[in-house]
């Protein structure tokens, strides 16, 4: 479901797409469409949103939703530490869990006083992801001196939007690494998945457009004694980034929904939201597996950009490049038997 066909998942043959309204504009209309739809289905299905968005609204409708539907995640309470990322911090802070440097601003002073202690470039970061990139198209506000902290700030009020200030950790793409996993509603974790980041769109605050997978086992302790404190329970996609000033991996924000790099998990051998179908309609979870290491995950497009990026700015070889795509690939949009999404990707303003 989504609000413009133009979707290039109602162009694969194994979508059956629906137009729905705009959740952004519209969210009780997005809410009374849904309703509509279960009413005709024959039996409850399970809802897997895509945007924390979604998310959000979903959870906040939980009890009318679930007359038609099950929704394989934790109350809106719970949830929500993983959305707000105030929360976030706050839960981080009191479990006393490694993460970056973070600052609160209580009053505009207050800016001037933070950009003594904090170490340029630093970031802007909304307390709401999802209404900061609908107003701003990017994730975070980089600052790279009080003034323009202060441009960032008043900026963000403007919009009636929260922000804190937060210390960029050192270190390039392959020091952000990952884990997914199906945590249950006892805290236990399935279908274990571990990545490293190879390169990333847009260089230093993107998203992942080359990873690959790779065992780190730290993260699973840490992640799992932090979910098991707050009671979340559902699919994660945690981010953490390698801090080499003291050795330890910071963890950095908790998705709590499908993300676009679910497929490597996949394909790797820990198929995640499967695993919540399968708890959602309360059947057993299939024994883990072991999960296949350096398979590669790959967005071509902005794999492409980033990487001539890289090699104008002398940071990337055109061999290393050409090298990093060998051995197993997992596509992000590029099926053999589906080919008609990847074509239609190809146009121009698509998504748009």
């Amino acid at each position: 479901m989504d609000s413009t066909s133009k979707h290039i998942g109602f162009h694969s043959k194994y979508c059956n797409g629906i137009v729905c309204p705009n959740l952004k504009t519209d969210p009780e209309e997005y809410i009374d469409f849904l309703i509509h739809i279960g009413r005709k289905l024959t039996q409850k299905a399970v809802l897997f949103p895509v945007r924390d968005l979604e998310v959000l609204t979903m959870l906040m409708h939980r009890k009318e939703l679930e007359e038609f539907y099950h929704i394989p995640m934790a109350d809106l309470p719970i949830s929500e530490i993983l959305l707000n990322k105030y929360l976030f911090y706050k839960a981080l802070n009191q479990y006393k869990f490694p993460h970056a440097r973070t600052y609160y601003i209580e009053e505009k002073s207050d800016i001037k006083k933070i950009g003594k202690e904090i170490t340029f470039p630093c970031i802007l970061k909304p307390f709401h992801s999802a209404s900061f990139v609908i107003e701003f198209g990017a994730k975070v506000f980089t600052a790279h001196s009080i003034e323009e902290l202060q441009y960032f700030y008043e900026k963000a009020v403007d919009k009636n939007l929260e922000v804190f200030i937060q210390e960029i950790i050192p270190g390039n793409a392959r020091n952000m690494v990952g884990m997914n996993a199906y945590y249950d509603t006892n805290g236990v974790p399935h279908g274990v998945f571990m990545y490293r980041r190879i390169r990333e769109w847009p260089h230093g605050m993107g998203n992942g457009c080359f990873i690959e997978s790779e065992k780190i086992s730290e993260l699973e302790k840490s992640l799992t004694s932090f979910i098991k404190k707050i009671g979340y329970y559902g699919i994660v996609d945690a981010e953490f980034r390698y801090d080499p000033r003291d050795n330890q991996y910071k963890l950095i924000e908790i998705n709590s929904r499908c993300w676009m790099q679910s497929t490597l998990s996949a394909r790797c051998g820990a198929n995640i939201p499967y695993l919540a179908y399968l708890a959602a309609l309360g059947r057993s979870l299939k024994p883990d597996i072991e999960i296949k290491d350096h398979l590669k995950w790959v967005f071509i497009g902005e794999d492409f950009r980033s990487a001539m990026k890289g090699i104008i700015d002398r940071k990337l070889s055109i061999k290393d490049w050409i090298n990093s795509y060998r051995g197993t690939i997992e596509y992000s949009i590029v099926a053999y038997d589906d080919l008609v999404p990847f074509f239609y990707s190809l146009i121009p303003y698509y998504h748009k």
